[in-house]
């Protein structure tokens, strides 16, 4: 049963992991710009899309801490995960019936989906902590890994269906929208092994308050240090995930070649995630993670610069080289920072500070490009995200 445990958690990143690259990271940025919002200006659609990831992560920065304290009250992770998961699915079917320049419209669905995805990444999170202490590096880095190479099998498939359709009359299939139905079927079907096979950790019910919680984390000088640094670092983590499809629509290239860039970021992700796990498992966690900060910042900068597909698809692959290890190292990380019995509850709260950042960092760049109508700055803004979580980050260890 352990196996099967540990496959099944491993799996459903391999399952969800079809939302993140086909949904959010890949098709949505473009069918909104080539349908939903076709009728307004590049500048105001990246100001819509960074407010509808920004609005779904206001809604979780009020709501993860409480559905945490509950999950850990009751032991019930897996059921607030499917819940949450569930939501998400269906939103992004839905998605797949909105119709062309209904802009508003589907920057709600949108908002609906992700903040269900990132609510149901909240428990998913927690789980880690069932495992083995000594072994959360690896695991999670693993998790990480498969959900890369899931997602770029789901985002392959995706796209020779749309080549060998190309010439189909059928709406749902020229518009791309069916891509949206094709992602929720994955997500829904390869999540059913741990809908089987998870047995909660059956534990005594506290009764911790949100108010002590977060008085606890205050207390704990490296806890309270490394969320502050989190909170601020995985903003641009994220914000590059969200907003780089979108960057590469405003400075002139093509759909087409921004997929492959996509495709290229998601299979060096698989072995960059392993080969990071295996560098902190040489030189610690800690060093792993600021060097894959300094990457992203030398990510950032070069976005600036950036002239040529070719050069799109450099930043592509050093994306790809670090993304999964900063997610997968800066989990586990936390993980052996955590108090019995409260993972969801702290999980909750990480989550909700990881998100909190994610409200920012879209925003900043869609209104540092709606202000300054230049996409290039915008995307440069992103990097006092890392310049600031690297100092903290060390900070956190002294």
């Amino acid at each position: 049963m352990e196996s099967k445990k540990y496959y099944s958690w491993v799996l459903y990143d391999w399952a969800n992991s079809a939302y993140a690259t086909i949904v959010l990271a890949g098709f949505f940025p473009i069918i909104y710009a080539e349908h939903f919002a076709s009728s307004i200006m590049d500048s105001e659609r990246t100001l819509y899309l960074g407010v509808s990831n920004s609005i779904a992560s206001i809604i979780l920065i009020l709501i993860a801490p409480i559905f945490g304290l509950l999950s850990d009250k009751f032991s019930s992770k897996k059921i607030f995960l499917i819940i949450f998961a569930l939501l998400s699915i269906l939103s992004t079917s839905l998605l797949s019936i909105i119709s062309q320049d209904s802009y508003v419209l589907a920057s709600i669905f949108f908002s609906i989906s992700l903040l269900g995805f990132m609510m149901s990444n909240v428990f998913y999170d927690s789980m880690l902590l069932n495992f083995n202490s000594e072994k959360y590096d690896s695991i999670s880095s693993i998790g990480y890994a498969m959900g890369y190479l899931g997602g770029g099998i789901a985002f392959v498939i995706s796209l020779l269906f749309l080549y060998f359709q190309s010439d189909s009359t059928l709406e749902l299939i020229y518009s791309k929208k069916i891509v949206f139905l094709f992602a929720s079927l994955w997500w829904l079907l390869f999540m059913i092994p741990l809908l089987l096979f998870w047995e909660e950790d059956k534990r005594i019910p506290h009764t911790t308050t949100l108010f002590d919680t977060f008085n606890e984390i205050k207390l704990d000088k490296t806890i309270f240090y490394f969320l502050i640094a989190y909170w601020i670092y995985i903003d641009g983590v994220d914000t590059v995930i969200r907003m780089a499809i979108n960057y590469g629509l405003t400075i002139g290239f093509d759909s087409t070649d921004l997929l492959i860039a996509l495709l290229v970021t998601q299979f060096v992700a698989f072995p960059g995630t392993l080969l990071i796990s295996w560098l902190s498992s040489i030189y610690s966690c800690e060093r792993a993670i600021v060097g894959c900060l300094i990457t992203y910042l030398l990510i950032s900068v070069l976005a600036y610069y950036l002239d040529t597909i070719l050069e799109f698809y450099l930043i592509a692959s050093l994306i790809g080289l670090v993304q999964g290890g900063i997610q997968a190292l800066s989990r586990s990380y936390f993980a052996r920072l955590i108090p019995n019995n409260k993972h969801s509850e702290y999980f909750g709260i990480y989550n909700m500070l990881g998100k909190f950042a994610a409200l920012l960092g879209p925003l900043l760049v869609g209104l540092m490009t709606f202000l300054t109508n230049d996409p290039r700055i915008g995307m440069l803004s992103i990097s006092i995200f890392f310049i600031l979580g690297i100092i903290l980050f060390v900070h956190s260890k002294k």
